[in-house]
């Protein structure tokens, strides 16, 4: 798959979803997440973040209503989606945080801007990673922090089911990275690793016949390392996700 064809995948889909609140909430909506991130962070007074596929804000809104001394830029391709971002920071009073959109692969912003990049789930869309680390370097100061949360595959998972059974939501998935790839990607861009962790995530998706069909030519070691469970009309898979903080040498 082409870039444009998975940014606009992406886009589409993820326009979809948004406007499905209540499922999408729950699909990735976390308060004790988010309060891990939080915590990780090392934000200083007038440091200016950067929220890298900022989506409905989640993150964004935690960070500049902790920090209203620092200012705040929620980046995504969902156009519609931060226009009602935008609404809401306006009704909350928010002064210190702005939405912003961009075509999925270069930052519109100079070198050297923000003092911290963070993402959350974001990574396995984008269309080439090692270029997207380049460019959060690039827009980082000296010395500056990225924090990236991702899902990552099952070690059991060789043949990437995971990636298959996320591809048929057909919302732009690329894939799933493990840690060594993601230190690999950092390295090459000139940050490295300041410390890491594990979470989970238990993740809902509608189901139906493609995705049963998946499951059902699946080895159950590996439906059961991602304790898969069909409740419903709902298909639910347990992923390790990654978090990890990095520095800009």
């Amino acid at each position: 798959m082409d870039k444009q064809n998975i940014i606009q995948k992406a886009k589409q889909g993820f326009e979809k979803s948004f406007a499905e609140k209540n499922f999408y909430d729950k699909q990735t909506k976390d308060d004790k997440h988010l309060e891990s991130i939080l915590n990780t962070l090392k934000i200083k007074e007038g440091d200016k973040i950067l929220d890298l596929g900022t989506g409905s804000g989640y993150l964004a809104f935690a960070i500049a209503k902790k920090y209203p001394k620092c200012s705040v830029v929620g980046l995504d391709i969902v156009t519609k989606t931060l226009e009602q971002n935008k609404l809401s920071a306006l009704e909350q009073g928010i002064n210190n945080l702005i939405f912003t959109d961009y075509n999925g692969i270069n930052l519109p912003f100079e070198d050297n801007t923000f003092d911290c990049v963070v993402t959350r789930y974001v990574l396995h869309h984008v269309p080439d990673i090692q270029y997207t680390f380049d460019e959060i370097s690039r827009v980082l100061k000296p010395s500056g922090c990225f924090f990236l949360s991702d899902p990552t595959p099952n070690s059991l998972d060789t043949h990437r089911f995971v990636d298959s059974y996320m591809q048929l939501q057909n919302d732009g998935h690329n894939k799933f990275y493990t840690l060594n790839e993601f230190l690999d990607y950092a390295d090459n861009s000139a940050m490295e690793r300041e410390n890491s962790y594990l979470t989970t995530i238990r993740f809902p998706r509608k189901t139906d016949e493609t995705y049963i069909a998946l499951i059902n030519k699946t080895d159950n070691a590996i439906k059961q390392a991602y304790k898969i469970e069909i409740i419903g009309d709902e298909c639910f898979i347990v992923e390790d996700v990654l978090n990890m903080a990095f520095r800009k040498t």
